[in-house]
């Protein structure tokens, strides 16, 4: 992966754009916003993602990070909320609350690996997310 350069764009400010690895650390980053915005921090990945899709001069670095980030907060939300519905069933008998703290627990080390990819790509690094862009790829190639 290439070293993180300051990109300098000649031209009108139209055609100004944003550095490739800031906008891909604020892919990753965008869980952090969790905070905030609840399971809607999906949209911050899904709209750098889809507005680098429709640009001229396409960054494949801003596409490819901002796509596996979508996808994993994708992927986290729908476990926690599977993990969630199990732990209010198991409410019931006494043992879902003590799930409750490795829900927690989980949705917290989601947003820590996010804030992590953030990091590592803002820094030059090359970052991917463990099976989740191994499947984002075979799923690509396929198609």
């Amino acid at each position: 992966m290439p070293t993180r350069k300051k990109i300098t764009e000649t031209g009108s400010a139209a055609t100004a754009s944003m550095d490739p690895a800031l906008l891909s650390a604020i892919s990753h980053a965008s869980s952090l916003a969790f905070f905030l915005m609840g399971p809607l921090t999906v949209i911050i990945p899904l709209i750098i993602w889809l507005s680098e899709r429709n640009r001229k001069e396409r960054s494949p670095l801003v596409e490819f990070h901002a796509r596996q980030a979508f996808f994993f907060q994708c992927i986290v939300y729908l476990v926690s909320i599977a993990a969630g519905v199990v732990v209010f069933i198991l409410t019931f008998v006494f043992v879902g609350l003590l799930l409750i703290p490795f829900l927690i627990l989980f949705i917290l080390g989601a947003i820590g690996y996010g804030v992590y990819g953030g990091l590592q790509v803002w820094q030059g690094r090359d970052f991917r997310y463990k099976y989740v862009t191994d499947t984002i790829e075979k799923t690509t190639n396929k198609t």
